[in-house]
């Protein structure tokens, strides 16, 4: 019991001096930590700078949005554009001429009008991109390049559509020309009469296909004088005339080899100089072939009054044979 209370003792003391030690540590510690924490007149003269900077900006920033605001910028820009328009002017960049390249068929008139410029206009002013979208509504104009040649030319570079057909887009009468891409245009149709006919919903997005199956027999695609685009899904072609002509007939699949083989059977046979108003090359191996009867005016099965109902028809083989 001695040993154990002695060395508690002596634990207690060495206890209670390791405390004192560490109490004096800890206080020196803290008035250190406190020195540390104090603000430097340095530190205080920064931080006062970051402040009024910081203020500053604010208030140029404010003073900024309000100016942008109250259009004092934009009368100031429009003012410094006009005087360098005056400048310009007196210095001779004004527009002096328009040159074209391109041009067939679209009036110059309406050309100058979509340019939106005249002779005498400060060129500085002149926005071709603008120019160039305008010149491009109008019906003859596929593509166009507007450019500006300072000191005082608009040079105009024009690609222009190329007439197709016309389509019939009613029984009254209202046609619209059909341009090689498909597009339809709304110009005046008279001078391009002697253009095929398209009859049929939906035609002319097909037609420019058409045109080219057509042409793959050019002696056999001067004689088409009209075609109608039958369920959006075949086509029935009409040689020699509008009102009484010869009604070909061609098949919903491959109608290129149906034309073909027409055109071969005419060569050999002669077999569109007879009297007949229907060919109908449906069929993969035989041509079906009506003869034409007194009164038949012609045309996708259209009879005028009079005219038998049961035409004869003749079958012929691609032979060439009757049968």
């Amino acid at each position: 019991m001695r040993w154990l209370s002695f060395g508690g003792a002596r634990n207690a003391k060495g206890r209670a001096g390791r405390g004192r030690q560490n109490t004096g540590r800890g206080k020196k510690t803290r008035r250190t930590a406190t020195r540390r924490r104090l603000p430097t007149w340095s530190a205080m003269v920064q931080a006062m700078r970051l402040t009024a900077g910081l203020l500053v900006l604010l208030a140029v920033t404010g003073a900024g949005v309000w100016v942008w605001q109250s259009g004092v910028v934009g009368r100031q820009i429009d003012v410094a554009g006009a005087a360098l328009e005056r400048v310009a002017v007196r210095g001779g960049l004004v527009v002096r001429s328009v040159t074209v390249e391109g041009r067939i068929r679209t009036e110059p008139a309406r050309l100058l009008g979509a340019l939106g410029t005249a002779r005498g206009e400060p060129i500085l002013s002149f926005d071709p991109h603008a120019a160039r979208a305008r010149v491009e509504a109008l019906p003859w104009v596929a593509q166009a390049r507007v450019e500006r040649r300072l000191p005082d030319t608009i040079h105009v570079v024009l690609t222009e559509r190329n007439p197709l057909a016309l389509w019939q887009r009613s029984s009254e009468g209202d046609y619209a020309l059909i341009d090689s891409t498909g597009t339809w245009l709304e110009v005046d149709t008279r001078p391009f009469a002697d253009l095929p006919l398209i009859v049929g919903e939906d035609a002319p997005r097909v037609a420019p296909s058409l045109m080219d199956l057509l042409a793959t027999e050019p002696r056999l695609a001067q004689r088409v004088r009209a075609a109608t685009w039958v369920d959006r899904r075949r086509w029935t072609v009409r040689l020699d005339g509008i009102e009484s002509g010869i009604d070909v007939r061609l098949p919903e699949t491959n109608p290129g080899a149906a034309w073909r083989r027409l055109a071969a059977l005419d060569r050999d046979t002669n077999l569109l100089a007879r009297d007949i108003d229907r060919v109908d090359l449906r069929l993969p191996d035989r041509l079906v072939v009506r003869p034409r009867s007194p009164g038949r005016v012609g045309g996708d099965g259209e009879t005028a009054p009079g005219a038998p109902a049961n035409a004869p028809r003749v079958l012929v083989s691609t032979s060439g044979q009757e049968t």
